[in-house]
């Protein structure tokens, strides 16, 4: 979804939502919307919104005016969209990519991430290849399948988040230049998510500075199109191979997290002290209570984390450590 203000808008499924009610919408009202959108930002010239919203149809300017008018009262918001005098009009709004369950606060790997068994073999690791050109996903598509290699095709970001993947053993072959986003803020939002998958790039024209900033955030591998099957069939077996460590991690940073999450605050306090090296006297202390409690505290801890030695929370504080925000 694409998430405008406290709306959401899928241009795919050509639905809109405002606070998680319908909102509904005209067929042009929905493609003067969607034009604004991928404009991003930019201002739009009225003959360019009339060739994509009438196209072929003579009609007068008041036509356009009525419709973003609506746009507007649908909203709720009379200053989502500006016009710029003799110019056109722009979306003001800021516009971000959302997913499906990140209202929640949760990954899209949530909903399953308790059963969900880890891919241990590296034939198991799914390519996922987001694109918007249809050539070069029909192309990609039928080299993996003679390769027997599992992949799901997308021709937009959104897709890919409305797919609601489940499994943290992935790679994704993601185009630096689609429609209605780039490769760069995909890229961000999977972090933000902290999904776990491998990330290679894929571009008809790279730069310098955009590929330096890709490998900086994280990505793997910077293609250029058109490339050599051969050698893309070599990098994906080393990039799956990296995606199931990935996933492994992954899979086991979600663990100690659930476990973390059955210690009471005075425990996890507890168990910040205890992993900082203070002794029992130290941390009973520290938190004003006596020597016996402390002890308590820290067998509760051991067995709600199922730890068997101090060295193992130590590396079990490091992954809570490690969470983003944490």
């Amino acid at each position: 979804m694409i998430r405008i203000g406290n709306a959401q808008v899928s241009l795919e499924r050509r639905e809109a939502f405002l606070d998680g009610k319908p909102i509904l919408l005209g067929g042009r009202a929905f493609e003067v919307l969607a034009t604004l959108i991928k404009a991003k930002g930019r201002v739009v010239g009225k003959d360019e919104l009339f060739s994509q919203v009438w196209a072929g149809t003579v009609v007068e300017d008041n036509n356009l005016q009525v419709q973003v008018s609506l746009l507007r009262k649908a909203f709720g918001d009379r200053g989502l969209i500006q016009t710029v005098p003799r110019r056109g009009y722009r979306l003001a709004a800021q516009v971000s990519f959302d997913v499906p369950c990140l209202a929640l606060g949760q990954s899209p790997l949530c909903a399953k991430a308790e059963t969900s068994e880890l891919c241990y073999d590296v034939a198991n690791v799914p390519v996922l290849v987001v694109d918007d050109d249809p050539s070069v996903r029909k192309a990609l598509g039928r080299l993996l399948g003679s390769r027997d290699i599992p992949h799901q095709l997308f021709a937009s970001a959104e897709a890919l988040f409305d797919a609601r993947l489940e499994s943290p053993c992935a790679c994704l072959l993601l185009d630096m230049h689609l429609a209605e986003t780039t490769g760069l803020e995909v890229q961000a939002t999977l972090r933000r998510l902290a999904l776990p998958w491998p990330i290679m790039f894929m571009t008809g024209f790279g730069t310098i500075p955009m590929t330096v900033q890709a490998m900086r955030a994280g990505a793997v591998e910077f293609l250029t199109k058109p490339f050599d099957e051969d050698q893309l069939l070599v990098l994906l077996d080393s990039v799956r191979a990296r995606a199931v460590i990935e996933g492994r991690k992954w899979q086991h940073a979600r663990q100690v997290e659930e476990k973390y999450q059955h210690l009471t605050q005075r425990e996890r306090q507890v168990f910040s002290l205890v992993v900082g090296g203070l002794s029992h006297k130290q941390i009973a202390r520290e938190i004003g209570t006596s020597e016996v409690t402390t002890k308590v505290h820290k067998k509760n801890i051991m067995n709600k984390m199922q730890s068997r030695s101090l060295l193992e929370l130590v590396a079990m504080h490091n992954v809570i450590d490690a969470r983003p925000g944490a």
